[in-house]
């Protein structure tokens, strides 16, 4: 029968509780509840059916092939959710999901995890993996805000000039905040990880990383041109990227644990501009000016170190890569 594939049973289940729920949609129940229960039906049933459908565990337990899977569930749960407009809380529940699930792919798998490792080595690893997912969903989670400025719509159609003054001022205040402005575009960041997880892996020596890295650095460059026309995919990209590169890189660390320093100065190259333009937006302009002249150099170095941060880095990981390069 074709409910002994997990594919056809969720695709029925995720039927038929649609059509359940939508038959109460339709004899009076409130609109928003109904669009919840339809999506909290619906996702679960795709995470279901896209593992049974490419073949889940032959495939896609470690490896790049939990990326690829995690890059479809990401994309399509992130479509769902764009499709019906739930954005912030919906998409971190759905993405702290995916980042677990990415994890047991790739820590938990049969002969490529860590099954045959201690306990206390385990428990380690995935208290790691957990702080660093959540650290790297927090960093670039997208601003669902931009769709809808508050202070545009609200004043959109007034003939008052103050109150579209006041919005343009308010408007310029949220674009010019220091967290704003220290805070780099998800796209772009995600592009700097897939270019360098691909470095890294090529320097391994693991050419199905690679290709997986290739492909998904030029579907980012896409996405990065096209990002400012197409908003509204904000979930989809951010779900699928993010836990397809956590489990890309847990594969690689986990295949050759040498590369495990790569990708930790990799993070430091990409964070490191928005983390030097946070501290430099700390320092007051007048430190030092009354301590004399060493407090005035002081605040030189200060200043210098903290703004050449990101050049030091980018030299650190040239020369580890040059090292990496010259090993037989």
């Amino acid at each position: 029968m074709f409910v002994d594939s997990p594919f056809w049973l969720a695709i029925l289940v995720s039927g038929v509780i649609t059509t359940v729920l939508m038959l109460a949609l339709w004899l009076g129940l409130d609109r928003a509840l109904a669009r919840r229960m339809v999506l909290a039906a619906v996702i679960p049933a795709v995470v279901v059916a896209v593992p049974a459908a490419i073949g889940l565990p032959a495939t896609a337990r470690g490896g790049v092939g939990a990326a690829l899977l995690m890059l479809v569930l990401g994309g399509v749960c992130g479509a769902i959710l764009d499709f019906a407009h739930l954005r912030a809380r919906a998409c971190a529940i759905v993405a702290i999901l995916l980042m677990l699930l990415g994890g047991w792919l790739v820590l938990a798998a049969p002969v490529t995890g860590l099954l045959y490792h201690p306990g206390g080595l385990v428990t380690l690893m995935w208290i790691t993996y957990i702080l660093i997912g959540a650290s790297f969903l927090w960093v670039t989670r997208p601003n669902f805000e931009e769709d809808e400025d508050p202070a545009v719509t609200k004043g959109r159609g007034k003939k008052n000039g103050k109150s579209a003054k006041s919005a343009k001022t308010s408007t310029k205040s949220v674009v010019t905040s220091d967290e704003d402005a220290a805070k780099p575009a998800p796209v772009a960041t995600f592009v700097a990880l897939a270019i360098g997880q691909g470095i890294i892996a090529a320097q391994f020596g693991l050419h199905d990383h690679v290709v997986f890295q290739a492909g998904l650095s030029v579907a980012l460059l896409v996405a990065l041109i096209s990002e400012k026309a197409a908003p509204q995919y904000r979930a989809a990209l951010w779900l699928a990227i993010s836990a397809a590169l956590m489990a890309s890189a847990s594969g690689v660390m986990l295949a050759v644990p040498g590369a495990t320093f790569a990708m930790a100065v990799l993070v430091l190259v990409v964070f490191a501009g928005s983390g030097a333009a946070r501290i430099a937006a700390h320092l007051p302009a007048d430190m030092g000016a009354n301590a004399g002249a060493g407090g005035a150099v002081l605040a030189m170095l200060v200043r210098v170190s903290v703004l050449a941060l990101p050049v030091l880095v980018a030299a650190l990981v040239a020369y580890i890569g040059a090292t990496m390069q010259a090993i037989p």
